[in-house]
């Protein structure tokens, strides 16, 4: 066989599309610990203009849809507004927060990466976020490892302080844990070919369901907990007449096998369940980052009523957020931010990041419920429920200080907001 040069650009080409979303994922992980920071950004910059290169030479094969002219338009607006505005703030030495100068950068650069592999190859975007998908995976059996070990260490000591620790595996914190188990709940796992059957994906899902929701629950996060509920609701809405018909298909052994088997986990399960809920729901009102969101999210909007029509617009540039909130005459510390991603958003990026993110979620709506009506399903639709997954938790945290959220949250929306010019596959 002979050797071309083509043919070895060709091989670049797949290999580089395929790692790249693992690669960016696991080193936005290494760099929120507070470890190689610097490469972290300088792969992204990398990487970034190594595929906007592929992007441009491709540009003929390529269709680019009005989705993603929008998103690009509206990035592009972003980053310049910021920039502009991290360059004033440097000249009149009031840039206080100089590390949330990066999240606006990295989120542009993850996402506009995300829509080039997917425009210009789908199957690779597909095959790159299946292998993603089995690297978390593995990190829930991790945590699950770390949690028995700790429970194994203190349940003779300390038994309070088992049945209240919350779990985070490798992620430093319970609520980004959590969040990107429920995203890639969605997301079917790398299972040693491209095209599983039904029945390996039937088993890809159960995995994932065993593996992530007791994980999820055991986090803790009432905004996680959320999140599950609005997207299995939606997951179960769309799909009733699919998930009915196909009860109906199984035979009447396999349809006792499974009675038993909810009928099980319903007894064990949902009164720990219950008694989880109870605990962290009891006495809500009182408790300090209740009504110190409610309090940040009025004062957040009084200033952004109060700002100039530029600022209503663009927002007041990053960091803005933190320095606001810090200067409120309802500041408590610790908590010096928002606590809600989507006021950040408003005050940080201005009106037209929220008109962003709203249009996004409705392309991620319609996205699931094409797929119900053509009773297809491609890597779109499980990006899609990933997006929707997120509608509800970043309400409650400020998701994008943290990169190794705000990085595949970039993936899912380059994925779930169009589903390509080739037909939903089965």
């Amino acid at each position: 066989m002979k050797i071309t040069y083509k043919g070895i650009l060709d091989k670049a080409f797949e290999v580089l599309g395929i790692i790249t979303l693992p690669y960016i994922f696991i080193l936005s992980i290494i760099a929120n610990l507070g470890y190689y920071q610097k490469l972290f950004f300088r792969s992204l910059l990398i990487l970034f203009v190594i595929w906007l290169v592929i992007g441009i030479c491709k540009r003929k094969n390529i269709t680019i849809p009005p989705i993603y002219r929008f998103i690009i338009a509206v990035t592009t607006i972003i980053v310049s507004t910021s920039s502009v505005s991290i360059y004033i703030l440097q000249r009149k030495g009031e840039l206080h927060n100089p590390e949330w100068t990066y999240f606006v950068y990295v989120d542009a650069a993850v996402l506009l990466i995300s829509m080039i592999i997917y425009v210009c190859k789908k199957e690779l975007f597909d095959l790159g976020l299946r292998l993603t998908s089995l690297f978390v995976l593995l990190t829930g059996v991790w945590g699950y490892i770390d949690y028995i070990k700790l429970a194994f260490e203190y349940i003779n000591k300390d038994r309070a302080y088992v049945l209240s620790y919350r779990p985070f595996s490798i992620y430093m914190n319970p609520i980004p844990a959590g969040q990107i188990f429920l995203m890639f709940l969605w997301i079917p796992f790398f299972m040693g070919k491209r095209e599983p059957d039904k029945k390996e994906q039937i088993i890809n899902a159960v995995i994932r369901t065993i593996v992530y929701v007791p994980f999820i629950i055991l986090t803790k996060s009432r905004s996680i907990w959320l999140g599950l509920i609005l997207t299995a609701v939606v997951w179960f809405f769309i799909y009733r007449k699919s998930i009915v018909s196909g009860w109906k298909q199984l035979s009447v052994k396999k349809k006792y096998i499974c009675a038993v088997l909810m009928a099980a986990i319903a007894c064990v399960g949902i009164p720990a369940f219950i008694k989880v809920v109870i605990a962290r729901f009891t006495g809500l009102k009182a408790q300090q980052p209740y009504y110190l969101r409610l309090n940040y999210i009025r004062y957040t909007l009084e200033q952004y009523a109060n700002s100039r029509l530029l600022r209503k617009i663009f927002g007041h540039g990053p960091g803005r957020s933190k320095d606001m909130i810090t200067a409120s005459p309802y500041f408590e510390p610790p908590y010096n931010i928002c606590d809600n991603a989507y006021m950040s958003m408003l005050y940080e990026w201005g009106i037209i990041a929220i008109i962003a993110v709203f249009v996004i979620y409705i392309f991620a709506f319609r996205i699931v419920i094409d797929s119900a009506k053509e009773n297809r399903k491609s890597i779109a639709v499980y990006c899609a429920f990933a997006v929707i997954a997120c509608i509800i938790p970043i309400f409650f945290y400020e998701a994008q200080m943290w990169f190794m959220v705000g990085t595949p949250m970039a993936i899912f929306i380059a994925g779930g907001v169009y589903k390509g010019m080739q037909q939903l596959h089965k």
